[in-house]
């Protein structure tokens, strides 16, 4: 059941224990899919940094009553 009580030693692993549990194999293979996933992040970051930049540029500057009579004033 999941909703029975157990102790902490049974449900927690430390990271100590995790990585001692790993063969070499295992950790290079680990680490290659970490750095993916990691490359993969930044190069979703940076993509949505372009988008923004781009949305940020193409959106029309909105005038204001104010700003269209300094401008009819100031022809």
């Amino acid at each position: 059941m999941c909703s029975s009580v157990k102790s902490n030693r049974a449900v927690k692993k430390s990271q100590f224990t995790f990585d001692n549990e790993l063969s070499a194999e295992q950790r290079l293979r680990f680490a290659a899919k970490a750095n993916l996933a990691q490359a993969r992040l930044e190069e979703r970051e940076e993509a949505r940094k372009r988008w923004a930049a781009k949305q940020h540029v193409q959106q029309p500057k909105k005038q204001t009553l104010l700003s269209w009579l300094k401008h009819l004033l100031l022809k």
